[in-house]
């Protein structure tokens, strides 16, 4: 992973930045009139958890952090809330994945799925014993559960498009 190039890690950090702006302002943006019975999956948040697993280079903490923070503040979300629980669990799920054997796209969609659930619940129950006005527990779920099922098609996105790869390993630990 460090045999990248500090430019191409450079231009990929634009990218996420760019990608980052975007989705945030088509959140912003008013583009019905009528009020949403389904919630749309948190494509940032599948963007940052496929990049972060895949090539941590390329997206390090502080930027997850700036870019969660600023999307609190544009979102008008208690700041801080979502976007520590989403770099603690990241961190912990990036630190799972790094002791493990098991570097299988299943196993990472597991780990994923299991982070993804946490960061709702976790999120939903300390908004509720604030007494902070959240959505209901089960839009939550509704949205986690449409996270998990998108989550491949941001891998394949993140891959064929955006050429963000896991790196390969020989059996002797070294990174091809």
């Amino acid at each position: 992973m460090s045999n990248i190039p500090s430019e191409r890690i450079w231009i990929y950090r634009i990218v996420f930045i760019a990608i980052s702006i975007f989705l945030v302002l088509t959140n912003l943006m008013p583009l019905q009139t009528m009020p949403q019975i389904w919630p749309w999956p948190n494509t940032l948040l599948l963007v940052i958890f496929c990049w972060s697993l895949r090539e941590p280079n390329f997206v390090p903490i502080p930027l997850i952090t700036f870019v969660l923070l600023s999307q609190d503040f544009l979102l008008h979300r208690p700041p801080g809330l979502f976007s520590g629980i989403t770099i603690l669990i990241l961190v912990w799920i990036k630190a799972i994945t790094a002791s493990t054997d098991d570097k299988s796209f299943l196993a990472e969609w597991m780990r994923v799925a299991l982070a993804f659930a946490a960061i709702s619940l976790i999120n939903h129950l300390v908004l509720s014993l604030s007494l902070v006005a959240t959505t209901e527990l089960r839009i939550s779920l509704i949205q986690t559960i449409f996270n998990i099922s998108t989550y491949p098609f941001v891998v394949l996105i993140s891959h064929y498009i955006f050429r963000v790869k896991r790196p390969y390993f020989t059996r002797s630990g070294r990174v091809i």
